[in-house]
């Protein structure tokens, strides 16, 4: 033999070792995969369901100041003439006879209870058998979010049996053609995809297939690396083994991302039916089809909610393909093809307080709460009729800012505002607005934003001056006080300053209690000063604080350090529970 034949009988043999070894290799890793590769369920994604916070029903209720009927109806009570099963009320002029729902969560039966009423007022809470006092009786809670596993994503797992053909025809033909006839890689689609791409001088289509897709999103990061690819493609494969086609399609259509709804992940195509539409999957149009099939490729650029113009362009490919494909007629397709994008979102996933629900679904995520397999429950403090009203509440008063001021409003964002309400007894969040459209911005005001307080640090310098004078400390002032209201000029790191007042006058010698009612600069400055701002800063701490106040005159006696809403409203909540600090809680129990 010679050397020439030797060396490709040797190179022959090496090449033949390298390619069973990776042989070897593929096997072993591929039955490793099997082991623990596993499609879901459609209970593998536990339940969190976020309540509001019970209402009690309690003598001197009025009727009217707590919406005792308008929440009724928000629970789906009925009003009818005899109260005889769960969820009826009866109202007259002498009582209100309500049969409560059961709560199978707190182990609470159905309960009828009768509430007498003068004028409008209610008088007492009565068994209307025994006419004996019930207390205490709470209205069941309302159910303010309910999602689904860690990542706060919102489905509903369909059967494939139950997803309309024309759904299936769509994602089949658009994503993966050859799905029924490949094993979990397409080497068609991959030679196809390197083509397109090297013809084009750039990555613009891919081949990965359904399976690939779903190896991807179930057990892979999304990191682009060859790596990752191959391990992809070795569990596409896996799959394909162990399942039918129709468990992997049926995995596949209820498990794909399909974009954003406020702070929760839509998965599935019966959900983004559901938010996008606010139909069913049966309810579903051929251009809607076409407009879901289409999000798969870029779920948030495609989002006809957001990008209307880009979501009809992506549309009318889809349906293009549908008709070269013969799924549809010409006529349909021209039917399709010139209807409008009309995306209608479902409104609950949002609720009545998307900032609020969203703030208490990232405390839980950061205390590293984990759903049980039933599920979790989250039981929060919100009033809803509290919330409705802080809600409407900042949008009137923005709007009336808007309309008697319009030079505020001449920037593109229009103006936004935020709203927290607490019991200053418990320190319940009893209402949370973040902004003024959660669609629009999830930045949630209320918590995240820090603002200069202004004037509403003004309280807290006087208060810290009595609190001085009370422990018999230097720079002692009281309520008769004389503080001076007249030109002043201190030294500050930045040079001579001079403080004014609002109104540009002087008022001479005026008392502390006066100075606060008028909410005089020079007043207060003069009272820090006399006082010293160490002092005012602790005090501020201790109530509630906890950004960073900065030490000089300005930063504490007119607020120019920046804090939260949530930190100067739990401030103000220690004053109106008579000095004793409350921390913000936004949950009751989970």
């Amino acid at each position: 033999m010679n050397r020439p034949t030797r060396w490709v009988t040797y190179a022959s043999l090496v090449l033949g070792g390298l390619v069973a070894a990776l042989c070897l290799v593929v096997v072993v890793y591929g039955a490793y995969l099997a082991t623990f590769l596993e499609l879901p369920k459609s209970d593998d994604h536990p339940p969190l369901r976020l309540y509001s916070g019970p209402f009690l029903l309690q003598p001197d209720l009025s009727l009217v100041h707590s919406h005792l009927l308008e929440r009724l109806q928000r629970l789906g009570y009925r009003r009818v003439q005899t109260t005889q099963s769960p969820g009826d009320y009866q109202l007259t002029e002498e009582a209100l006879t309500v049969y409560l729902h059961p709560q199978p969560e707190g182990h609470v039966d159905a309960t009828m209870v009768t509430l007498p009423l003068d004028q409008g007022r209610v008088t007492d809470v009565l068994s209307p058998l025994e006419g004996t006092p019930l207390f205490p009786i709470f209205l069941e809670p309302e159910l303010l979010s309910g999602v689904r596993g860690e990542s706060r994503q919102v489905r509903e797992w369909v059967p494939l049996a139950q997803i309309p053909p024309l759904i299936i025809e769509t994602v089949l033909t658009i994503e993966d053609n050859r799905f029924y006839s490949h094993f979990g890689i397409d080497p068609v689609a991959v030679g196809r995809a390197l083509w397109t791409n090297f013809t084009n001088g750039g990555v613009v289509q891919g081949g990965s297939t359904i399976t690939q897709q779903l190896a991807k999103n179930l057990f892979y990061s999304p990191q682009r690396t060859m790596g990752r690819k191959f391990k992809e493609a070795l569990a596409a494969l896996v799959l394909e083994v162990k399942y039918t086609k129709q468990s992997i399609l049926e995995s596949y259509l209820n498990e794909i991302y399909l974009g954003q709804a406020g702070f929760v992940s839509i998965y599935g195509v019966s959900e983004a039916a559901h938010r996008y539409f606010g139909k069913t999957l049966q309810g579903l149009t051929v251009e809607e089809v076409a407009m879901i099939a289409g999000l798969i490729k870029g779920p948030n650029s495609y989002a006809p909610t957001k990008h209307p113009g880009l979501a009809k362009q992506r549309r009318d490919v889809v349906l293009r393909r549908l008709r070269e494909t013969g799924h549809l007629t010409e006529e349909a397709w021209h039917r399709a093809v010139n209807q409008p994008v009309r995306a209608t979102p479902s409104e609950d996933v949002l609720t009545d307080a998307p900032y609020f629900v969203d703030a208490v679904l990232r405390q839980v995520e950061e205390a590293g709460v984990v759903p049980l397999p039933e599920g979790l429950r989250i039981d929060s403090t919100l009033d809803p009729m509290i919330q409705q009203a802080a809600t409407e509440s900042l949008e009137k008063g923005l709007a009336k800012l808007e309309a008697t001021h319009p030079h505020l409003n001449s920037s593109l964002e229009s103006m936004q505002g935020a709203v927290v309400v607490l019991d200053p007894k418990t320190g319940s969040v009893l209402a949370l607005v973040g902004g003024r459209d959660y669609r629009r911005s999830q930045f949630n005001r209320a918590v995240q934003a820090q603002r200069q307080p202004g004037s509403l640090f003004k309280p807290f310098v006087y208060l810290a001056a009595l609190e001085a004078a009370r422990e018999g400390q230097a720079g002692q002032l009281t309520a008769a006080s004389l503080l001076s209201d007249e030109p002043v000029t201190f030294e500050s790191e930045t040079g001579p300053w001079s403080p004014q007042n609002y109104d540009k006058q002087f008022h001479g010698p005026i008392s502390l209690r006066s100075a606060l009612e008028q909410s005089l600069n020079v007043p207060a400055v003069q009272a820090a000063k006399t006082l010293g701002t160490r002092p005012i800063v602790q005090l501020l701490h201790r109530l509630g604080v906890t950004s960073a106040i900065g030490n000089d005159l300005s930063s504490v006696a007119l607020g120019s350090s920046s804090v939260s809403l949530m930190e100067i409203t739990a401030a103000y909540g220690a004053i109106a529970n008579g000095g004793i600090a409350i921390k913000p809680t936004a949950v009751r129990s989970t």
